[in-house]
């Protein structure tokens, strides 16, 4: 068995929690009422999301016959309901203004960028091709994250609408970015749209790796 946990993989790790506390901190400096709200509703998209891949897993012909798919649809269900009942209660409220959620986006996907950098750079056993075009894809998605934030903090109104479309045009291109980089440590290419729930068992609870006969193997933790 070939483990897929690689020593480059936890470097990369490291760089990308250190830039993550670093960057929160340097974000309250600047954002104090954002950084507070930052708290609060990262754990409800975070609850979205986990709502989506509860969903997802009671179809997954993987766990049919374990009993549990109907539980876990209905948790999903519950998950997106209320992380999306308290996502627009937050966002409706007076003092949250278009600015505010641009801040709050912009964040997480400035380290979105930033780990796309350093995965591209240091972790080895991706193909170099996807390397360094994660690299590039993560420099331009710093830099607009950066310009994003800097224009709110001025108040440029007038970007406000083109900061956030292009903050979530730049995500959208991470996500396909890091799909092809994350398949390519097995050889699987995204323009094969089957792979990409390949890429959904990488980002959540399996453990993926090669047995002795070349084969990918699948195991929830």
């Amino acid at each position: 068995m070939i483990n897929i946990i690689h020593k480059t993989k936890l470097r990369a790790d490291k760089y990308i929690s250190g830039f993550l506390v670093i960057s929160y901190i340097t974000f309250a400096l600047f954002f104090r009422v954002e950084a507070f709200l930052v708290l609060i509703v990262y754990p409800f998209v975070a609850l979205f999301f986990y709502g989506i891949l509860k969903i997802v897993s009671s179809v997954d012909k993987r766990n049919r016959g374990d009993g549990h798919n109907l539980n876990r649809f209905l948790l999903g269900i519950i998950s997106i309901f209320f992380s999306l009942a308290f996502l627009f209660f937050i966002i409706n409220q007076p003092n949250i203004s278009f600015l505010t959620i641009i801040n709050i986006s912009a964040l997480p996907i400035l380290i979105v960028g930033f780990a796309a950098i350093v995965k591209g750079r240091f972790v080895s056993i991706y193909s170099k091709k996807w390397r360094i075009l994660n690299i590039g894809i993560g420099i331009i998605t710093v830099g607009f994250s950066i310009e994003a934030l800097i224009s709110s903090y001025f108040i440029y109104q007038n970007l406000a609408l083109f900061n956030l479309i292009s903050l979530f045009v730049i995500l959208f291109a991470n996500i396909l970015s890091r799909a092809a980089l994350y398949l390519s440590e097995y050889g699987l290419s995204l323009m094969h749209l089957r792979n990409f729930k390949i890429f959904f068992y990488i980002i959540s609870d399996y453990l993926i790796f090669v047995n002795h006969e070349g084969n990918l193997v699948l195991e929830k933790f």
